[in-house]
């Protein structure tokens, strides 16, 4: 609205298909946040994408510089990696914080589910029904949102998280599923959200972070 502080937040993902669902929720949890605790009207604006990926298209430095230029433009930097990549997500964040001292770059927030986005996306069945077209949650095996954390990391294992996904939504990217994606991120409830450990520090250091840039 007019006269609010605007907030631009940008996004550094790791792979393709893991931007439809994390622009919105990275928006939402937002909003939540500074409903919550801002001393002021905020607007938070879209969230922006990097050019380059953590993996898969272009080189560390490549990564590196895009993920500068959308720090120029953004007041948060959200670095995204599944697990087995959070030290490259650590040592960009890392990266980010050490060259931004002294100017108005975005403060960097390292964003790592225990697993994998699909992690995030599969803790609250509900939503799933609501949100996924043709959605078959007949194999949904997680009793509980935190279950969807737990040691399933082979993908032999009838509960790791990219088969359960694939087994409700399909696979792979674009068109129906990215727009089943980004209703999933609009529904899903944020409470249930932060019953995994992962999420939780994630929230932590997204409020530490609006504090760094004033907005707390």
């Amino acid at each position: 609205m007019k006269g609010d502080r605007p907030l631009y937040p940008g996004l550094v993902v790791e792979g393709v298909s893991d931007a439809p669902f994390l622009r919105i929720l990275i928006t939402r949890q937002l909003e939540e946040l500074l409903l919550a605790k801002a001393p002021g009207p905020v607007s938070v604006h879209a969230c922006e994408l990097a050019d380059r990926r953590i993996t898969g298209s272009g080189t560390a430095e490549e990564v590196a510089e895009s993920a500068w230029k959308l720090a120029q433009d953004c007041h948060l930097v959200f670095v995204h990696s599944d697990e087995k990549e959070r030290g490259t997500a650590e040592k960009l964040t890392a990266l980010l914080r050490e060259r931004a001292r002294g100017t108005k770059s975005a403060e960097p927030v390292a964003l790592v589910p225990v697993r994998m986005t699909e992690s995030w996306m599969l803790a609250d069945r509900e939503a799933i029904s609501r949100s996924v077209a043709g959605a078959d949650l007949s194999g949904y095996p997680y009793k509980s949102p935190a279950a969807v954390e737990k040691a399933h990391n082979s993908p032999t294992h009838q509960a790791y998280a990219k088969n359960v996904w694939e087994a409700i939504a399909g696979k792979g990217h674009g068109g129906v599923l990215d727009d089943s994606m980004e209703l999933l991120a609009q529904h899903i409830d944020l409470e249930l959200l932060s019953q995994l450990p992962s999420y939780q520090r994630w929230r932590v250091d997204t409020e530490d972070a609006l504090k760094t840039k004033g907005f707390l």
